[in-house]
């Protein structure tokens, strides 16, 4: 088994040699989250599985799953085992979301724990929120560690030198290009080759924040380092979901961004948008500056993501199933929560707001974070849509006959501060 390690490095060198023992081959090490990530960036991460210290180098959960999110794109099939200092389902909620299932809590633990870890596969079902039956559970306040006790007789001669438990240091606050902490780095994991040094990392921080420059003209198509992820669901059939995820893609792509529209299918059924398709080669055709990927399924869209397009729109249909009068979410709801932009379609008609009221609560997940797109409505009924749900952001959608038009101005996001955009960058 290929895995890649990011633990301090009291940690990572006894962990690397108990596991290298147990037939195990390390191809990579990271000593921060930030370095894993840029290593994930730069296409050096090359494992089956990454085991990572959740909690290592950052101050808040949100840097966490930030850095890691970016890893599971750039690394989809990774699966990552992450040990947390403490759990709260929150947090593990949060991993959850960009389908990191693996998640632990653990004071002190050994190499057998870890065998278990990586032999037991959790899945959506142990997420809290997900799983209605889950036990809830206490938070572990103490930090991560290598136990020593646990794994006596079995690395003794790699561990001599250590009598304790190992515990993993309090959070370093020096800068990480420090000389020191750089020259032990090299000292203690000379023998696992590091796909990324500190100077690369830099290197690499330095020319992206060159690109980023604020002296471009206005009329220069829009710069992004990592692409836009847009979810667009209905919670019916015809509620104009396909056309509103044409004219969002239609906007980003005509604003200058390299623009992937897919339509995902998860039960196989007949393309709707391959009929207008003038030179489809049994995987995409182009139209109006868009590159159209008809009936991708589920296990395709990961391949989207990593082809250098800007925006990737999703058209990811309805998003739950009817089970005897209950609302069921499928794999496109699973695809959906992983998506940084979620925006539900729904007519404002009356017979919909009551489905939503109806199953408010089997949809509250869906949407905790997300925006509906009113279709189908005049003012009077998106406003009696707003008094209605006045915590869900609404946005109406003047819906024209053809979608090729940025009139709806729905891609809202591309006016926000760049500041803002960086959640899917190394900073």
């Amino acid at each position: 088994m290929k895995l890649h390690l990011v633990f301090d490095l009291s940690i990572l060198t006894p962990l690397a040699g108990a596991l290298e023992k147990q037939g195990h081959s390390i191809t990579g090490t990271d000593v921060t989250l930030e370095q894993f990530a840029v290593a994930a960036s730069a296409g050096q991460v090359d494992a089956e599985i990454a085991i990572v210290d959740g909690g290592l180098g950052v101050i808040r959960r949100q840097d966490c799953v930030t850095h890691l999110k970016e890893v599971r794109m750039r690394v989809p099939d990774m699966r990552l085992i992450v040990i947390l200092p403490e759990l709260d389902s929150e947090w593990q909620r949060s991993l959850g979301m960009y389908g990191i299932y693996d998640v632990y809590a653990a004071e002190q633990f050994g190499i057998e724990d870890v065998q278990r870890w990586i032999q037991t596969k959790k899945t959506l079902a142990d997420i809290p929120g997900f799983n209605p039956e889950l036990p809830s559970q206490k938070k572990v306040e103490r930090k991560v560690g290598f136990s020593l006790e646990k794994n006596k007789g079995k690395v003794q001669t790699l561990l001599s030198d250590w009598t304790r438990g190992f515990k993993r240091a309090e959070k370093n606050t020096a800068p990480v290009n420090d000389e020191s902490k750089e020259r032990e780095a090299r000292e203690l994991t000379d023998h696992v080759k590091s796909p990324v040094t500190i100077e690369e990392k830099q290197e690499y921080v330095n020319v992206d924040k060159q690109k980023k420059t604020d002296s471009q003209p206005e009329k220069l198509p829009i710069h992004v380092s990592q692409p836009y992820i847009v979810a667009v669901g209905g919670l019916a059939r015809r509620s104009g979901n396909t056309h509103t995820a044409l004219q969002i893609a239609y906007e980003t792509a005509s604003k200058g961004l390299k623009t992937a529209f897919v339509e995902y299918r998860n039960k196989p059924r007949p393309s709707d948008i391959v009929s207008f398709a003038t030179d489809f080669d049994g995987l995409k055709f182009k139209r109006h500056g868009i590159d159209f990927f008809p009936n991708r399924s589920p296990f395709d869209v990961a391949e989207v993501y990593t082809l250098e397009y800007d925006s990737v729109i999703l058209d990811l249909g309805v998003l739950v199933d009817e089970n005897e009068g209950r609302l069921e979410m499928n794999s496109a709801a699973q695809e959906f929560l992983r998506c940084p932009y979620q925006l539900i379609t729904l007519s404002a008609a009356p017979w919909d707001l009551h489905y939503i009221v109806q199953h408010l609560n089997e949809l509250s997940v869906l949407l905790r974070k997300s925006s509906f797109i009113i279709n189908y409505a005049d003012e009077d009924m998106i406003k009696e849509f707003r008094e209605m749900f006045p915590s869900i952001t609404s946005i109406m959608n003047l819906l024209e006959a053809n979608p090729f038009t940025d009139a709806g101005e729905l891609a809202y996001w591309l006016e926000q501060p760049k500041a803002k955009r960086k959640r899917w960058f190394v900073h």
